[in-house]
């Protein structure tokens, strides 16, 4: 009887087990999912426009259809190498790759990308964050991007200074005025060639581009000459505007602290590392410049890691990487193993740069037959290491007040170049008037992102791909904080690494609309001005 009533006893507890499925739960979920998702098998603009095609520009023109591996059309687009003085025999020679609009909007403004480095091709943010067509670690295909920047502007991607990814040269270039230079002698080319002069000119790029973006709008504002540089607004991501001792070192303990669930460092090395923040001032700097607002006087240098023991930086990655091999330092949540990359670097290190090496894409882009890395740069480029000041020290706090209009964006899971250490540089500037941010921007979460389907999601569905996915849920709602003061915003992005277009897309697509002017303020509500897939549905 005992044993009867012990088989009943199982087969309730059974049953109740079987109610509180967490899979089923899991399942009824997905059923709630909405429709599929649109899928496009073109780049989400008109196919087959040419807006620029003719006579000047003809030889630039890129096939659409016909780029390797790439079986759908990306549009219209130019590519190829002008040089960077007035005469046209110049083996100094930047490569562009231009992606005309078909929004309404774009008509009379065009949009630079660059990436960072120094000595990091553009290709980079092109084929990996916010170009018309995408082929992402981890994915085994291009594909068209529902979030390129091309749906809300004339885009162009240049590899500069020269020697940088497919552009040719051995000019020797010292400092950030020689970048200047000759990205303004190639631009001119470029104004001239497909008759944009006039066109307001927005600067965006990332990492070390946070070095050549202040420079080089500083210089074109500088010649007061509309017709060619008429500079309206520049947004660097997670960027190289200070020195390391302010980027890098002052800030990681802090960082490590927050995010040591996620590195998994042991206690002795936390009170180690933590004890030589601390006899290295780095702890008492960093408590004071992230915490007044405004700040009570100039920002003295910080402490340098070049003294003994203060390379602390180094110490924390080091650890890291012993803790999980495949520690990546532009997202710190990454795990083992290695996402295919074809680019190689960043992900996977080394690794092969084999997708842009091939006869036939080169071929295809107009690009000189070159031995492609995504990061490198020519033997003349910094020889001697940049010799200009940081731009946050130099020409950043003028370019804001000429432009009131510079976005200063950070993924919060880039364990290279950290969010506070842009706030102290931020504070350290004087702009329209003041030191710094008057008030905290410490507050709620307040940079909202439309709600929209993902990159993945639209991946799976285009290939056929039997698998259940939500819709509506890459990124969307409050993804950071936004601050605006005198022109300048500050703004995080919580789920994004050092390339914030690549990890959260829409919250990169917001951002330049905030920068275009098609939103009034990173905290308003609605949905994006573009529908996913280029239909013009806000301010046309």
């Amino acid at each position: 009887m005992q044993t009867i009533r012990a088989l009943l006893l199982l087969l309730a507890a059974s049953v109740v087990t079987a109610a509180q499925n967490p899979h089923e739960k899991a399942a009824k979920y997905v059923q709630k999912r909405s429709a599929e998702p649109m899928v496009s098998k073109h780049a989400s603009r008109a196919a087959n426009s040419a807006h620029f095609l003719n006579k000047k520009t003809a030889k630039f023109a890129v096939n659409g259809s016909a780029l390797p591996e790439v079986d759908f059309n990306i549009g219209e687009s130019y590519a190829g190498t002008l040089p960077i003085s007035s005469k046209k025999d110049d083996e100094n020679r930047l490569w562009f790759w231009f992606f005309p609009s078909s929004n309404p909007a774009a008509k009379k403004e065009i949009t630079i990308w660059l990436n960072g480095g120094p000595g990091c091709s553009s290709l980079d943010g092109l084929f990996q964050e916010n170009g018309p067509f995408l082929w992402q670690p981890g994915t085994y295909a291009p594909f068209a991007n529902p979030y390129s920047w091309v749906n809300l502007t004339n885009m162009i991607y240049i590899d500069q200074p020269v020697s940088t990814g497919f552009s040719p040269g051995s000019i020797l270039v010292d400092d950030e005025n020689d970048v200047a230079e000759q990205f303004m002698g190639f631009w001119k080319n470029f104004i001239d060639t497909f008759s944009m002069q006039g066109y307001k000119i927005y600067i965006t790029g990332e990492s070390y581009a946070g070095q050549y973006i202040p420079y080089i709008a500083s210089g074109m504002l500088d010649t007061k000459d509309e017709k060619y540089f008429n500079v309206k607004g520049v947004q660097i991501n997670d960027p190289s505007i200070n020195t390391d001792d302010v980027l890098l070192h002052a800030p990681i303990v802090p960082a490590l602290n927050y995010f040591n669930n996620v590195i998994n460092l042991n206690e002795s090395f936390i009170a180690n590392i933590t004890a030589r923040a601390d006899s290295c001032g780095y702890t008492d700097f960093f408590n004071k410049w992230t915490t007044e607002f405004p700040p009570s006087s100039k920002i003295p240098a910080a402490p340098s890691w070049k003294e003994p023991g203060c390379d602390i930086f180094d110490e924390v990655y080091n650890a890291a990487y012993y803790e999980n091999p495949c520690f990546n330092i532009y997202h710190l949540t990454d795990y083992c193993p290695y996402q295919w990359n074809l680019l190689g670097f960043p992900s996977m290190a080394g690794g092969p740069n084999n997708y842009f090496n091939r006869t036939d894409v080169q071929k295809a882009i107009n690009a000189p037959p070159t031995n492609y890395m995504v990061c490198g740069g020519g033997d003349n480029l910094f020889p001697h290491g940049d010799k200009s000041i940081e731009s946050s020290l130099g020409p950043l706090p003028s370019v804001i007040e000429r432009t009131n209009n510079t976005i200063i964006g950070h993924g919060m899971l880039d364990f290279l170049l950290f969010a506070n250490g842009s706030l102290i540089s931020i504070q350290n500037m004087t702009w329209n008037g003041a030191q710094g941010f008057q008030t905290s921007p410490f507050k709620e979460q307040n940079f909202y992102v439309p709600y929209h389907q993902t990159n993945g999601e639209i991946l799976q569905y285009a290939n056929g791909i039997e698998t259940h996915v939500f819709t509506d849920t890459a990124g969307g709602g409050f993804q950071g904080v936004t601050h605006t003061e005198r022109g300048l915003t500050f703004v995080t992005v919580n789920l994004a690494g050092h390339m914030i277009p690549q990890y959260v897309p829409g919250a990169a697509y917001r951002q330049l609309e905030f920068l275009l002017g098609r939103v009034s303020s990173l905290e308003q509500r609605g949905d994006f001005t573009t529908g996913p897939q280029g239909h013009y549905t806000g301010n046309t």
